[in-house]
């Protein structure tokens, strides 16, 4: 009988080891290596996306910013650049509240207006006397008018025979849309 050979002992124990390996490697490690790299492919996905909503969220809060800042700015838009001129009425309402605050020699004149692309600026002249209290009266009630206006120039000096009494030289404009084919005011 023919005597087959074996194949040695150490062959068979590297062939084992090659195979378990072989297994150990496309079982075990394959699966978690590719799993690893899912993950950390999920991470970098998630940490671009984290760094965009807070990119997003800033420019939200500037953004939000701005509109708070631009609401604030047009709050009054409407009483300091009314559509009609009411220029009449503002110098009568101003010439009111010289009195009422007891201001003296009272005059309140308007100026050549200057345009300012669809708008125009009315300029107005207020000269008057009174006691310092009187004249402080005055500009508060002035501020407090349904009208917005915008003073350019005051002068405000005492009496040199220190009577108490000052005067008082304000230049202050009021504005009001045009049309697109006004050529002067109202």
């Amino acid at each position: 009988m023919p005597t087959e050979r074996i194949a040695s002992p150490g062959l068979v124990v590297i062939a084992g080891c090659v195979l378990l390996t072989g297994g150990f490697l496309a079982l075990g490690l394959l699966p978690t290596w590719r799993e690893a790299h899912r993950l950390r492919g999920l991470i970098l996905e998630r940490r671009a996306a984290q760094v965009r909503a807070e990119e997003d969220s800033r420019r939200l809060q500037g953004l939000t910013r701005r509109a708070t800042l631009l609401a604030l700015e047009v709050r009054d838009y409407s009483r300091l650049v009314p559509e009609k001129n009411g220029l009449g009425a503002f110098l009568g309402q101003l010439s009111h509240e010289l009195a009422s605050a007891g201001v003296q020699n009272t005059a309140v004149r308007a100026l050549t207006p200057t345009r300012l692309g669809h708008c125009q600026q009315l300029p107005i002249e207020v000269r008057g006397t009174g006691s310092y209290e009187q004249i402080a009266a005055f500009l508060q009630r002035m501020e407090a008018l349904p009208r917005m206006s915008s003073v350019s120039r005051l002068n405000i000096e005492a009496d040199p025979v220190l009577s108490g009494q000052v005067s008082l030289d304000l230049t202050l404009s009021i504005y009001n849309t045009l049309n697109a084919d006004s050529k002067d005011s109202d």
